[in-house]
């Protein structure tokens, strides 16, 4: 029988299992880091890198835990499909029962692509809807639009009058939370662009309700993403009550409300517990919900995927300038764009690790910019050039924010599920980007 010794990265997808000695000697053993039951060293050697690699088995358990964490009232998984709208990761969700959270017509017609029935889970979110997005989402049947303006209102109903349909209507309300997390992706304070106060959002309501297209259903918060303080969602979720039975008592039927998403995960060292952490954030959402009859809608998005993914790339090269060490992997700040951005950190492991020895560097990537980097002055395995690395946690925000800077093609993507792997985005080529221009002569 095989001898396997395993060490958890993020269960249930990565995991270290042994594989061997180096040479001769039995005090060096070998672990190769695996996606379920494939190897990703195999994997990179068949598909090349950098290579996205996708675990079908961590997002069907998140999906999962959210699903019975929620059990006790009547809700909607509404996926994010901004991190990460890659259509086999769509069709997983969807074949899991989630709806989607959508805030543009690109993302709907992704949407629309993989299930059509689908539509009736959509939620519209965004401050820049332009008519013909409308269109679409009307003409598709979608479940909710969240306005943020009086003048989006004004141009939703204009639409939905066009074609003689009638759209079901939110007012994304700012409630001044902090979200306590990087200000980028912080949204849920008044000098932020999305939703609008309170007492605005009272009057945007009376003005929806004049309207014989527009239906008003709900009223929906977003206060931002990559939170871990629950509390945050239980303020928030407070001063919606509040506005709902207000909005009740001027005459308002209010079915549902939209609590969004923005449930943070770990990057740096092991995971907490999903459950456990899925199970204190329903209790700061249900908490404040309790005796309201509402429909819940919830918007995850990186608490789904964002662990359920890894960016494999090779060391190019070893450099050292003065005492400062660098190495240099095939990755780039095109590939995943998160450290660069953000400054956000993401965990560096080797794929096949034996030695413990260590060391301080930077890895950084071949663009042509001092931002191109994945970390600075980390502490690491030593690697050798041809290593294969592993940046962990980049299921979310990652491939879907790559680009083509320096004309590099955007990285293949993979989708595991058990002993199977599965590319369901190719590798982009050269010609892939030139057939999208003219050459003038």
């Amino acid at each position: 029988m095989k001898r396997e010794r395993e060490s958890l990265l993020r269960p249930p997808a990565f995991a270290y299992r042994w594989k061997g000695v180096r040479g001769r000697a039995p005090e060096l053993p070998i672990e190769e880091l695996y996606c379920e039951r494939v190897a990703l060293e195999q994997l990179a050697e068949q598909r090349g890198t950098p290579l996205y690699v996708y675990s079908a088995a961590m997002i069907r358990a998140r999906l999962s835990a959210f699903g019975s964490a929620f059990r006790a009232i009547p809700h909607t998984l509404c996926y994010s499909v901004k991190a990460n709208s890659t259509l086999a990761i769509l069709r997983l969700v969807a074949g899991e029962g989630a709806g989607f959270d959508v805030v543009s017509g690109g993302e709907l017609q992704r949407v629309l692509r993989v299930r059509r029935k689908s539509a009736n889970k959509v939620v519209f979110s965004g401050v820049g809807k332009t008519a013909a997005e409308m269109e679409l989402a009307l003409r598709a049947g979608i479940l909710l639009f969240n306005i943020e303006s009086s003048s989006e209102l004004q141009l939703l109903a204009a639409t939905a009058t066009r074609l003689k349909k009638r759209a079901a209507v939110a007012v994304r309300v700012n409630p001044d939370v902090s979200a306590k997390t990087h200000p980028y992706i912080s949204t849920g304070l008044h000098q932020h662009k999305f939703g609008v106060p309170i007492p605005e959002a009272q009057a945007l309501y009376a003005q929806a309700a004049k309207e014989p297209c527009l239906n008003v259903a709900g009223v929906s918060v977003h206060i931002g993403s990559q939170i871990t303080d629950v509390a945050t969602f239980r303020e928030a979720l407070a001063r919606m009550v509040g506005l709902v039975r207000v909005l009740r008592v001027q005459g308002h039927d209010i079915r549902y409300i939209d609590a969004g998403g923005g449930l943070g995960i770990s990057y740096e060292g092991t995971q907490q517990n999903f459950e456990r952490q899925i199970a204190a954030y329903a209790r700061a959402v249900l908490g404040p919900l309790r005796g309201m009859k509402l429909h819940l809608l919830l918007e995850p998005g990186r608490s789904i995927v964002g662990a359920a993914g890894v960016l494999l790339t090779r060391v190019l090269y070893r450099k050292t300038n003065h005492r400062k060490r660098f190495l240099i992997v095939d990755a780039a700040m095109n590939d995943l764009m998160r450290p660069s951005l953000y400054g956000a950190y993401h965990e560096i492991v080797p794929v096949s690790r034996a030695s413990k020895e260590t060391e301080i560097t930077d890895v950084v990537g071949p663009i042509c910019e001092t931002g191109d980097f994945f970390a600075r002055d980390r502490k690491l395995s030593l690697a050798k050039e041809g290593d294969l690395l592993a940046i962990l946690d980049v299921g979310a925000y990652g491939a879907v924010l790559g680009s083509n800077y320096n004309t590099r093609g955007r990285a293949a993507e993979v989708l595991v599920d058990g002993a199977k792997a599965k590319v369901i985005r190719r590798r982009e080529s050269v010609e892939d980007q030139l057939r999208m221009e003219s050459r003038l002569s």
